[in-house]
């Protein structure tokens, strides 16, 4: 029975990890956090980590560039060689097929002057001649068929030279683009921390994830280490849809320096994701709705509960959802104000009491 059971865990597990929203491509993301700095104000710190974010994305996108442009040098060195070589075998070929065609006129000169149809030994000769020049013509009719291959084939390789020298040439302008956008951004991060530290009073909604509730989650949430359910989401690390679709992290897990202030270290009990103001924000996995708090910022957090494991959806706007909702995989929890163009969102994973890394959790890009 326990067997049947364990094989039954696996085969639903193997059916909902087929399905859900996969995280962005990196020039996704790239353009998404584009668009959300060129309508950002800077006059807020919450502007910090979406510029630090998309800071890192411009150096990994330019670092993909640059590795493109080498591989399409490598590229069109490659093609140059395969073009010196095959016009190299092609002016062979010319050669020995102008040789062939002056042997063949030689020959048949020679079959018309001395063709004797009474001397038997010259009629021998002259058909062991004959037979040759049909060789010729059969072994000239062959190098036609090489040169003309072989035509098609530069002709091949010329297209495709030029295709790689055009993709470099639009490769290094977008390059020139991204390091000009990387230029801006980085000034504008420098300028905006320089004003944060002069100012007398900082927001301190900065990377503050406003879940001091949430750290003590075990004081109204019953734990039942029995629960199916907790087994059934202990098999989904990796394998999570992402809470919302097109989002950009852009704070992850766990402890690091304060983006405004020198030695002051902040922890993030989740990830803080960039989103657009229009998305939907969804269940990653079935559970029951076990809190619903609203924020001094008027702001939603909801905590779903599946076994002993919590996913905790904070910042939201709106809410679709109530205290004892069952929820499926997918369904819809709330959204976002459509004020801005886009919206902070704070996603958490608990197990009772301790704080997980979500990211471990999602599933990561979709292989195309």
């Amino acid at each position: 029975m326990s067997k049947l059971r364990n094989i039954l865990i696996i085969f639903v597990f193997a059916l909902t990890a087929k399905v859900g929203f996969a995280q962005m491509s990196l020039s996704d993301q790239n353009a998404f956090l584009d668009s959300v700095i060129k309508d950002m104000s800077d006059s807020s710190s919450a502007a910090v980590p979406i510029l630090e974010q998309q800071v890192a994305i411009k150096e990994q996108v330019i670092r993909q560039l640059k590795d493109s442009i080498v591989q399409i040098d490598k590229d069109i060195r490659n093609h140059e060689i395969y073009y010196d070589r095959l016009s190299a075998q092609l002016e062979y070929e010319k050669n020995i097929y102008s040789d062939l065609v002056v042997k063949a006129y030689r020959l048949r000169s020679l079959m018309y002057e001395n063709f004797d149809i009474f001397s038997f030994d010259n009629l021998y000769t002259t058909y062991r001649q004959f037979l040759y020049v049909k060789w010729l013509s059969d072994y000239r009719k062959k190098k036609i068929l090489n040169i003309k291959n072989l035509k098609r084939d530069i002709e091949k390789v010329v297209s495709e030279l030029e295709f790689c020298k055009l993709m470099k040439a639009n490769k290094a302008k977008q390059q020139g683009v991204e390091e000009g956008f990387l230029r801006q951004y980085t000034s504008r991060r420098s300028e905006l921390l320089r004003h944060l530290r002069n100012e007398t009073v900082v927001d301190g909604e900065i990377h503050r994830n406003n879940l001091d509730s949430i750290r003590k989650v075990s004081q109204f949430a019953a734990v039942d280490s029995r629960s199916d359910s907790s087994t059934l989401f202990q098999l989904q690390e990796g394998y999570l849809i992402w809470p919302v679709h097109k989002a950009v992290i852009i704070n992850y897990y766990g402890v690091k320096p304060h983006p405004v202030f020198d030695n002051v270290r902040i922890k993030n009990d989740g990830i803080d994701f960039c989103v657009p103001s229009s998305a939907k924000v969804q269940c990653v996995y079935g559970g029951v709705v076990t809190k619903i708090t609203l924020l001094p910022r008027n702001q939603y957090v909801v905590i779903v509960k599946h076994g002993v494991y919590y996913t905790v959806y904070n910042g939201l706007d709106n809410t679709e959802v109530s205290v004892g909702d069952e929820l499926e995989r997918g369904d819809v929890i709330g959204s976002f104000s459509d004020e801005q163009s886009h919206a902070n969102f704070n996603f958490q994973i608990w197990k009772g009491t301790e704080s997980l890394d979500p990211y471990k959790w999602l599933i990561k890009y979709k292989k195309k």
